[in-house]
Parts: C-alpha cells; sequence; structure tokens
C-alpha cells in the first residue's frame, strides 16, 4: 500500500463514525488483497504472505469489532473466521485460491455494510480531529487540502 492510500485511509478514518470505520477497513483489507495478487503475479512471494497477513490483521479488527449483544455477531463471527483460514491457506499454500474466495466474501460483505453505514447518521468516533478544507486552488485540475487544527490528532489533554 503506498504512503499516498495510508494518508487517504486515515483521513477517512478521523473522519468517520462508527459504521463507516466497519467499511473503511473493508476497503483496506481489499486494497492489501489487490497488492498481494498483484505481488504474486510478478512472483514475489515474499510480498504476496505480507499482504496475505495484513489482509488477516485486518479480518481480526472486524472480528473485534461484532457486538454479540446482538444476534448477527455470531453468523458473522463464524464468516469471518472461515475467511481467515481461506487467506492463511492461500499464504501457507502460496496459491491465490483462497484468497480469491475471502475476496468474494468480503466485497459481499461490504456492501452489507455499506448500506448500514449510510443509514447511520451518527457524529464521527473522533473527536478533538483537524479540519480538512479541499477544493481547487491555484493548479489547473489539482486538488489541494489545507489542515486546521491543533497537533495534538484526536487526544484531548
Amino acid at each position: 500500500m503506498t504512503k499516498e492510500l495510508i494518508q487517504e485511509y486515515t483521513l477517512k478514518i478521523t473522519q468517520a463514525n462508527r459504521s463507516r470505520i466497519i467499511v473503511i477497513v473493508y476497503d483496506i483489507a481489499e486494497q492489501y488483497i489487490k497488492d498481494g495478487l498483484e505481488a504474486f503475479d510478478r512472483g514475489d512471494l515474499e510480498t504476496f504472505r505480507d499482504n496475505c497477513g495484513y489482509t488477516l490483521k485486518c479480518v481480526g479488527d472486524l472480528m473485534e469489532a461484532l457486538d454479540f449483544s446482538h444476534e448477527l455477531a455470531y453468523p458473522l463471527m463464524r464468516l469471518y473466521q472461515f475467511i481467515s483460514r481461506q487467506i492463511s491457506l492461500a499464504s501457507v499454500k502460496n496459491d491465490t485460491e483462497g484468497l480469491l474466495t475471502a475476496r468474494g466474501l468480503l466485497l459481499s460483505l461490504r456492501e452489507s455494510f455499506e448500506e448500514v453505514a449510510k443509514q447511520d447518521d451518527s457524529g464521527p468516533v473522533m473527536g478533538n480531529t483537524e479540519s480538512v478544507y479541499a477544493g481547487l486552488t491555484y493548479g489547473r485540475n489539482s486538488l489541494n487540502e489545507s489542515i486546521n487544527g491543533s497537533d495534538n490528532r484526536g487526544f484531548m489533554a
């Protein structure tokens, strides 16, 4: 994942509510899968395995985010466990089949959580974050962002 994508995801997370953060984690997992498949195609198995590991961490974060006070959390946990096994098998076998299976399931789940996020009108999880203003300035077709705020990045002293 490039530095620019990491910065983009970081910015999205600072402005997101709980539901939107889950969708962002799905997006990050998808990016790691994409990077892993590209590495596999190049024959770079070490990077392929690294990206499988990063994807597993994303799935682990999704597991931790489950709220077991809702009945739906239990089948989701089993599905996440299956996805984790598929990614682990892909990494161990140096094969993309399990990773492609996991990708399909994650994309389907992402669509569902995207619908939930559209209905969630709660505020951002992080408070005291910097305000970001984006617009076209001084350059033809270039988008510049201006960040205003303090240096504490969401932490209150």
